[in-house]
């Protein structure tokens, strides 16, 4: 009871309609041609095929690619004419059926229109009518081509006068719709529409579309106006330009890089010209879309003649690069002027920084005013990390900038300096001396590190970031060790090791006396300096003197004697950690690894003392004196024997020289 009612409608075939003869060169060159490319398949899915119409037409699927839709549209012909307030609306489908069964076309709304034909070329067909639709109804596969005819209404704003309409139709790939309409004077719009053309006949205008893929066309149309003829009129181009410009004063030059924002009003343009002082060198031209820039000298000026790929409107952006000679030494130097030739109105922000170590001040500024160096815009400041020292605003080309370029005496830099200097002094009782130095250096551009050793020193071995390097010595004999440049790590200068070992001979020690060491002298600063010196364990010392200062004893590191992937990165010890590390290097090297030049004979058994120092100056040297006494056991009995006698002595002498009593 609930179903929907089915009305179903016998369709007589063998109706044909006639192409209208209209537009028959456009048409032919327009025309979409039928082949498998052109196949757009729609409506239902693959998911819509029963499992029986598979195995139905299992053969016919091996022959040819299975469809993913039950039917497929390749083209639709459409004409519409107008009669008053109707309009008759006739189609041609070519269409492809791939399954058996029932197959239902949809094709236009049943309440708004009026059905007066409905026909295919083969097969029975049925219109069906499902809720507000007219479907066509077909049991076979196969192609087909179907005919319909129907009425609409028109819509009108006024009788006889503009109006519109619209209708269904099939969506497929190639479309074609034609429209008459019996007025001679119209203007008609097809949406949507590839292309459009009208044709104005005696009594009627006939207007043919190539449509695109749609379900849907509408028509409208009016009134054609007549075409007045505008005779074109040629505007001249109106520019106006803001020039920011950055100036670097320093080495006997201004170096300016100004960008230029140009406003290109009316009409385009296809070059620009812009004027500098003849004395102004032109460094580089850069735009987009610029074809080419040249440069020519004339009347006391230059004129850079910049010209662009075609003609350009709107906004456009040019940077210039150029530079002025003003000279050595303090001088009195003009900004030179940048004008933009053939503009309406010009302003502009320039923006002076220092490059070396001079002064800037404002001689004199005409047509142009002095600013607070904040009021500049970003583009000035987006292209220097200097410092702005003056800052002008001016409204038209005619400024005069003067600045006062005062040059000061250069004041020589720290370019290279030890971050920390770790030295191992190993001493013998046979008077050898063996010194191992770690000193870790910052350069820039320092080319050596000129050492003065010990008097009497030999020079073992040097090595630089742990590369063996061959020393030189210069004419009052100091050592030059050769160094490399520091890598730049962010804004510091990274460490880099230097090394060297150097041998002492002195005489053999006594048994008593003093012994006097000393550090070479380096040319440049060291910010600490740590010393850990082995003496002979049969002697006892006292007295130390010099100019480093004894520090107390440094509790051994875990960290020493391990391997190099395990020990922690030298950089993150404290210093004084760092000291003891070296010292255990050295020890181990001399002792076991053979890695020092000649075998010494190291007193791992002696006595270490520690010293340091802060803030050693170039060619400032570091001494050190101590007092010592042998503990052999010959030694301690004489010297008991003479401390003895010298008792006995002066209780003798006493006695002798006692005063007498008075009675």
């Amino acid at each position: 009871m609930g179903r929907k009612i089915y009305l179903y409608v016998a369709i007589i075939l063998s109706l044909s309609l006639a192409a209208h003869p209209s537009f028959a060169d456009v048409k032919s060159k327009f025309k979409g041609k039928l082949s498998p490319r052109n196949v757009q398949l729609n409506v239902q899915q693959e998911q819509e095929m029963s499992n029986a119409d598979r195995l139905e037409h299992g053969a016919a699927v091996r022959e040819r690619v299975i469809p993913i839709a039950r039917y497929a549209v390749y083209s639709t012909t459409y004409e519409a004419e107008l009669e008053e307030d109707i309009a008759t609306i006739k189609g041609t489908a070519n269409f492809e059926v791939f399954s058996k069964g029932i197959t239902k076309i949809p094709l236009v709304k049943a309440k708004d229109i009026g059905l007066i034909e409905v026909s295919v070329n083969r097969g029975i067909s049925y219109i069906v009518v499902e809720g507000d639709r007219y479907f066509l109804s077909l049991d076979r596969p196969g192609k087909y081509k179907l005919d319909l005819e129907y009425l609409i209404k028109v819509k009108r704003e006024r009788e006889h006068g503009p109006g519109q309409f619209s209708f269904e139709v099939l969506p497929s790939p190639i479309s074609e719709f034609e429209v008459i309409i019996n007025d001679p004077d119209l203007e008609v719009f097809v949406e949507p529409s590839i292309k459009v053309e009208t044709k104005k006949e005696k009594d009627k205008t006939v207007a043919w579309a190539i449509m695109p893929r749609t379900n849907n066309i509408s028509v409208r149309w009016t009134k054609a106006l007549p075409k007045e003829v505008i005779t074109p009129v040629k505007l001249e181009p109106k520019i106006y330009s803001t020039v920011y410009t950055f100036t670097a004063a320093g080495e006997g030059l201004l170096r300016c890089q100004s960008r230029i924002d140009y406003s290109i009003l009316q009409s385009e343009i296809s070059e620009i010209r812009l004027l500098l002082p003849e004395d102004t060198s032109v460094l580089e031209v850069t735009g987009t879309n610029l074809r080419d820039w040249k440069v020519l000298k004339k009347d006391g000026y230059q004129y850079v003649d910049i010209y662009f790929k075609f003609g350009l409107k709107g906004n456009y952006s040019l940077d210039i690069n150029y530079e002025r000679p003003i000279g050595e030494g303090s001088v009195v130097a003009q900004i030179p002027p940048i004008k933009t030739v053939g503009i309406e109105r010009e302003k502009g922000f320039i923006g002076i920084a220092s490059a070396t170590n001079v002064e800037l001040r404002v001689s004199s500024a005409k047509d142009a005013t002095v600013i607070d160096v904040r009021e500049l815009p970003h583009t000035i400041w987006n292209r220097t990390s200097s410092p702005i020292l003056l800052a002008f605003k001016y409204l038209n080309d005619a400024y005069d900038i003067q600045i006062e370029v005062i040059r000061h005496e250069e004041v020589p830099v720290l370019v290279a300096a030890i971050d920390l200097a770790n030295y191992v002094t190993l001493n013998t009782d046979d008077g050898k001396s063996l010194t191992k130095a770690l000193c870790h250096v910052r350069n820039n551009v320092k080319q050596f590190l000129r050492l003065e050793l010990p008097e009497g020193a030999t020079l073992w071995s040097a090595s630089v970031s742990d590369k063996p390097v061959k020393p030189a010595k210069d004419k009052q004999g100091h050592i030059l060790i050769p160094l490399e440049k520091s890598q730049l790590t962010g804004e510091s200068l990274t460490q880099f090791p230097v090394e060297i070992v150097y041998l002492e001979k002195d005489s053999k020690m006594a048994p008593m006396g003093s012994l006097a060491m000393s550090l070479p002298k380096a040319d440049i600063p060291t910010s600490e300096l740590y010393w850990s010196v082995y003496l002979p364990k049969d002697y006892a010392y006292y007295k130390f003197t010099g100019d480093v200062k004894k520090t107390e004893l440094i509790r051994p590191m875990v960290t020493v004697g391990l391997s190099r992937d395990k020990k922690l990165k030298e950089e993150t010890l404290a210093p004084q950690y760092r000291q003891q590390a070296f010292e255990q290097k050295t020890l181990d090297e001399a002792t076991r690894k053979g890695a020092l030049p000649i075998k010494v004979s190291v007193p791992e058994q002696g006595r270490v003392f520690r010293f340091s120092r802060i803030l050693v100056a170039e060619d400032e040297g570091s001494a050190l004196a101590v007092s010592y006494l042998s503990l052999s056991k010959g030694w301690i009995a004489r010297i008991l024997a003479i401390a003895i006698f010298a008792l006995i002595l002066v209780a003798i002498l006493a006695s002798i020289f006692k005063p007498k009593k008075l009675k």
